[in-house]
C-alpha cells in the first residue's frame, strides 16, 4: 500500500480510466472486428483498415485481452461478441489441426498466410484465451489454453530451459533459436511467463502456477545479470550474454516489463526474493533509459546500461508507466512518482493523437499493425484504475 507519508501522486490516475473507456478500446471494437472473427489490425491514423490487412497470433491474442477488458469494466455485449467471435476464429482456423499448435498468421476466410510455429504466438494463444476463460467461465478456451501451454512445453521450449522462437510446422525443421542476427532472446520468455500466470489465475489451473515459476527462475538464475541486476535482450544459443560487438543490447522496456510481472507474481504467492529482483530490474530501467529532463524512456542501452539515444517507443512508455507506478503505489517507493510523472507528460503531449484518438503507431501515424493492437495501453490503464484506490488512501 501507499506510504502514507508520500501524499497524493502527482499522476491524474483517473484520466486511465476515460482514456481506456472512451477512446482506445470503443476504437478497436470498432476498427479491427470482423464478423467472421478474425481481428484486422492495419489502421491508419483515422481507424481505416488498410489494404492487406490481415491477423497473427499475436494481434488476434493481445485483441482477445483487450476485448475481455472491455467486457469486463462495461458489460457491454459487443464486447462480448468481439470476444466470443475472435476465440472461436483462433480456434477454428489459426488453430493446426493436423499436426498440432497454432499457425502464426491468417487471412480473411481462414486463410493460412503463415504455417511456422512461432513461440511468441503460441505465448498469445495462452495469453488470450485466458482471459477469455475468465471473464466468460468458458471451459473450451481453458482446455484450448492448456494445450498451448503444452505444445510450447514440448515442441518449442529447447534443452537449456529457454524457447525457441519458431520452428517449421511440423516442429521438427527449420529450428530458429532466436531472432535475425542474434541466437536467442528473453522476449518470448517473458510473455510467457505472463500468459503462465493469467492462465494459473483460473480455477482448474492452479497447478500452472509452478510451470510460470520455473520460468521466471531460469531467468533470475540464468539471464539477469549479477552485477546490476539487469536483463540482456540477446544471448547465445547456449543462453550467455552477447557482447555489444556481437548485437547484444538492453531492451528498457522490458526491464520495466520484468519489474512489473514479478513484483505482480509476489502478489500471487510467488517466492518473495522475486520482489527484490523486480526492484533491481526496475531501477536498471530508470538508470539505463529514463530522460528526465524531457521524460519518457528510451528504447535501447548497452549491454553495461549506457542509453542509446535513437528513440523513445510507445509501447515503453506503457511499461514504464505502468511498472513505476505499481511500485510507487504498493511497493513503498514514491520516488518513482517523479518518472512516472514525467513520461505520462511525454506520451501525452507526443505520442497521443489530439485529433483521431489513439496513439501512433509510427511515424506514419498509423494506429494499429499486428505488433501495435494497444495491448500494452490496455494494461497499463487497468493497473492504474487498480491502483487508484490504494493511491487515494495516501
Amino acid at each position: 500500500m501507499m506510504d502514507p507519508k508520500a501524499g497524493r501522486p502527482p499522476v491524474d490516475l483517473g484520466w486511465f480510466r476515460d482514456h481506456l473507456l472512451t477512446d482506445i478500446l470503443p476504437h478497436w471494437l470498432e476498427g479491427a472486428v470482423t464478423e467472421e472473427g478474425l481481428f484486422l489490425p492495419h489502421l491508419d491514423r483515422q481507424w481505416r483498415r488498410l489494404p492487406g490487412s490481415h491477423g497473427t497470433l499475436v494481434s488476434q491474442g493481445r485483441l482477445l485481452y483487450d476485448f475481455a477488458v472491455g467486457y469486463e469494466l462495461t458489460g457491454d455485449e459487443a464486447y462480448l461478441r468481439a470476444l466470443r467471435g475472435g476465440a472461436r476464429f483462433l480456434l477454428d482456423a489459426f488453430r493446426d489441426q493436423e499436426l498440432g499448435g497454432w499457425f502464426f498468421s491468417c487471412g480473411p476466410g481462414g486463410a493460412v498466410l503463415d504455417t511456422m510455429k512461432d513461440s511468441y504466438g503460441h505465448a498469445f494463444v495462452i495469453f488470450g484465451l485466458s482471459h477469455a476463460c475468465r471473464v466468460t467461465g468458458d471451459q473450451e478456451y481453458l482446455d484450448a489454453a492448456l494445450q498451448a501451454w503444452d505444445v510450447v512445453a514440448h515442441h518449442l521450449t529447447d534443452s537449456h530451459g529457454g524457447l525457441l522462437l519458431r520452428t517449421d510446422r511440423d516442429f521438427i525443421s527449420g529450428r530458429v533459436p532466436g531472432g535475425p542476427g542474434h541466437a536467442a532472446s528473453q522476449n518470448p520468455v517473458m510473455h510467457l511467463f505472463e500468459a503462465l500466470l493469467a492462465l494459473g489465475d483460473l480455477p482448474g489451473a492452479e497447478h500452472i502456477r509452478d510451470d510460470a515459476r520455473r520460468v521466471a527462475d531460469f531467468v533470475l538464475t540464468r539471464l539477469v545479470r549479477k552485477q546490476d541486476g539487469a536483463l540482456p535482450e540477446y544471448f547465445t544459443a547456449d543462453w550467455r550474454d552477447l557482447p555489444f560487438a556481437r548485437g547484444g543490447k538492453t531492451n528498457v522496456g522490458h526491464q520495466f516489463e520484468w519489474a512489473y510481472l514479478l513484483s505482480s507474481a509476489v502478489e500471487r504467492g510467488f517466492p518473495l526474493h522475486y520482489l527484490p529482483a523486480a526492484t533491481a530490474l526496475l531501477e536498471a530501467g530508470v538508470r539505463s533509459g529514463y530522460d528526465p529532463e524531457a521524460g519518457g524512456v528510451m528504447t535501447w542501452a548497452t549491454p553495461d546500461g549506457q542509453p542509446l539515444l535513437s528513440s523513445k517507443g510507445w509501447w515503453e512508455q506503457c511499461e514504464a508507466t505502468r511498472a513505476l507506478m505499481h511500485f510507487a503505489v504498493l511497493r513503498g517507493r514514491p520516488d518513482f512518482w517523479e518518472p512516472c510523472d514525467k513520461t505520462v507528460r511525454f506520451f501525452q503531449r507526443e505520442l497521443v493523437d489530439p485529433d483521431y484518438g489513439g496513439w501512433y503507431a509510427d511515424d506514419s501515424g498509423h494506429k494499429g499493425n499486428p505488433w501495435k493492437v494497444d495491448y500494452h495501453i490496455v494494461g497499463m490503464c487497468v493497473e492504474a484504475m487498480r491502483l487508484e484506490p490504494f493511491a487515494q488512501e495516501g
